[in-house]
């Protein structure tokens, strides 16, 4: 992907989109920062490329008031490779690392009188069996603008999903 003359790999083609099904949930969140590379590095005269990859490193699932949340805590590795602002306009590369946290919402239609806790008590499962497979996550979209010499603004929109569990099914809303 080309934009704004900066070549972007890692954003998903749309033969990577999930084929959601009615068990399926998902978030949709940004990730804004502002990154500045290291002064042991040369300065930046024009951004070049980025490769961006994300990934789940942690993820659970908690009870609320309406239903269910599975957290997902992850990191965003980026690889920014420019032209040098000196006279020999040589390349360097400087990867970031960023680490995200967030959340999957599962509403689900509560039995009149019963919590959460209880109807998965109900149905025989545990928080730790709310979600059948782990989440995933893709990159939906990246864009990236030089600030200055040393600084760049970054944006990057993730699509996460889960599959929840089956017994689940006749609580969640349609």
């Amino acid at each position: 992907m080309l934009k704004n003359f900066v070549s972007i790999e890692g954003v998903a083609n749309v033969s990577e989109f999930p084929t959601l099904t009615t068990l399926d949930r998902y978030n949709q969140f940004e990730v804004e920062e502002q990154v500045t590379i290291p002064a042991e590095k040369p300065e930046m005269e024009q951004i070049v490329s980025v490769m961006v990859e994300a990934s789940i490193k942690n993820y659970y699932a908690i009870a609320t008031p309406t239903g269910l949340k599975v957290i997902i805590e992850g990191e965003l590795k980026q690889k920014i490779t420019y032209v040098a602002n000196e006279p020999t306009q040589s390349i360097h590369s400087a990867m970031f690392i960023t680490d995200f946290c967030n959340f999957i919402d599962i509403p689900l239609n509560l039995p009149s009188g019963q919590n959460v806790l209880n109807l998965l008590q109900t149905l025989g499962i545990t928080l730790d069996d709310v979600i059948s497979v782990p989440p995933n996550i893709i990159i939906e979209d990246f864009s990236i603008s030089q600030i200055d010499t040393r600084k760049a603004k970054k944006c990057t929109i993730l699509f996460a999903w889960v599959r929840v569990n089956a017994l689940l099914a006749t609580y969640l809303p349609a």
